[in-house]
């Protein structure tokens, strides 16, 4: 398995141990296998991989970046993943791309995955907690930098989900 990174946005884990890390990956055409787009969400100790639906899916998430203000002003929007594992288990992640009012509109990044469990034999379906990794001081110009960047790297490819 080969993944080209797009877009990075790395920064020092609070521990001081390590960096965490967003990023966004496609992995090329093979075998004439469809090219997925993969969002990469690390802890310095753990990481995972979650698929977006595809480039336009991808789009909207390089464009939440852009979005986000250079100026300190509520703001908040996120983008939803979901997957299915197999084995009638399923997984999602909210991605948000924001601006804390609680905190001095700071921007950052959160991640928070969860894993799905259906209900079977009369049980109720369960849902539990995945992986949480957050950027509370998100540097929105060096964000909007990886943005353009993969924006880009869309145009470039000529993949579906390319405004009209």
């Amino acid at each position: 398995m080969t993944f080209e990174q797009v877009f990075t946005y790395a920064w020092k884990h609070h521990t001081g141990k390590g960096s965490s890390v967003l990023s966004v990956a496609y992995e090329p055409d093979e075998a004439g296998r469809a090219q997925r787009w993969l969002l990469l969400a690390g802890l310095p100790d753990f990481s995972e991989l979650l698929g977006f639906d595809d480039a336009a899916h991808v789009r909207e998430f390089a464009l939440a970046v852009l979005e986000l203000p250079l100026t300190a002003r509520i703001h908040e929007q996120d983008i939803e993943l979901y997957e299915e594992t197999g084995a009638r288990k399923a997984r999602s992640a909210t991605l948000t791309v924001g601006r804390d009012p609680s905190d001095a509109l700071r921007a950052y990044f959160a991640y928070q995955s969860y894993y799905d469990f259906p209900g079977r034999d009369g049980l109720p379906a369960l849902t539990g907690l995945g992986l949480q990794v957050v950027c509370d001081d998100v540097d929105v110009a060096r964000a909007h930098a990886e943005a353009r960047a993969l924006l880009a790297a869309l145009d470039e490819t000529g993949l579906p989900g390319q405004p009209a």
